[in-house]
């Protein structure tokens, strides 16, 4: 089971107004980077949009690129607290690896806007694999460790988890006649692919799924499953 801790510090009044102005900027860059990807985002766009005054933008960030890796951190960090937090209590193995793998193609699904978000930036960029991938390790290797995945090499399990997850949304957004929720039948799949029987695999990947908690206001430490 994951233990999850959290630290807590009471910010003062001027660290409550940075961290909202650090929050707009990265909220209007998220909103230009969903509308035009990464290259649609330009300091003049992003200050305007969170109408606050260029100087502003550096007391901040250095750079385009430093927001924008920011965000990308901020969006995946946030679904990933929240994956921590919906498997808390999670003891079987395959549930935790399925429920995680069918939020995150969900996205794709529910949120097509988003799914592109993650296709475009695919496995080449450093804040995905850094910080969904050694989740998704610990899950595997939870797996492992309990007996319920025959896995060989969980670093190569993992990587090729998000390999096909960026793939199958592709191929589910650029089908206009996919109307059909694709996340039940590609955790079947990875399931497959970790050891787990094809009936077993086909129920568990269809079970109710939990729903995913709000982003905590206080952050959660990733701690390693113990069996």
């Amino acid at each position: 089971m994951t233990t999850l801790s959290s630290t807590e510090h009471v910010p003062s009044l001027r660290e409550r107004k940075a961290a909202a102005t650090r929050r707009r900027l990265l909220d209007a860059a998220r909103d230009l980077m969903a509308e035009g990807g990464p290259e649609g985002v330009t300091i003049g766009g992003l200050t305007a949009r969170a109408e606050i005054g260029l100087g502003t933008f550096y007391n901040y960030f250095d750079s385009r690129d430093a927001i924008i890796d920011a965000v990308i951190f901020d969006i995946v960090e946030s679904l990933g607290q929240r994956l921590d937090l919906m498997s808390a209590g999670i003891e079987d193995a395959a549930e935790v690896y399925s429920f995680s793998v069918r939020h995150m193609m969900k996205t794709a699904f529910s949120d097509p806007v988003w799914g592109w978000f993650l296709v475009r930036l695919g496995t080449a960029h450093d804040g995905l694999v850094e910080t969904l991938g050694p989740r998704a390790s610990r899950d595997i290797q939870y797996g492992v460790d309990t007996g319920r995945f025959a896995v060989d090499d969980v670093a190569l399990a993992s990587a090729m988890t998000f390999g096909s997850l960026l793939s199958a949304m592709r191929i589910h957004l650029e089908d206009d006649d996919r109307l059909k929720d694709p996340s039940g039948p590609y955790a079947e799949h990875l399931l497959r692919m970790v050891g787990i029987p094809v009936d077993e695999a086909r129920e568990i990947a269809h079970r109710e799924l939990p729903a995913l908690p709000a982003v905590p206001k206080v952050p959660i430490r990733i701690a390693p499953r113990t069996t």
